[in-house]
């Protein structure tokens, strides 16, 4: 049970890391309300590094499931 809760952890955290990467920067500005501007790759890096860890966990998942 604890390893179908990974799969729906995993997809969760890939479309939210997804999103996060693909979202113009002024959307970025405006959600967090940064008055100092971030960098546009500071944003995609941190979109990567989340969507890694929803693929890490659904890697997990399939592993787990075929042994």
């Amino acid at each position: 049970m604890v390893f179908q809760l990974l799969y729906g952890a995993g997809c969760i955290l890939l479309f939210f890391g997804m999103l996060w990467m693909f979202l113009p920067h002024a959307v970025h500005t405006a959600f967090l309300s940064e008055e100092e501007e971030a960098e546009h790759l500071f944003h995609i890096a941190q979109g990567a590094i989340v969507s890694v860890m929803g693929v890490i966990l659904l890697v997990v998942h399939q592993k787990r499931k075929t042994v």
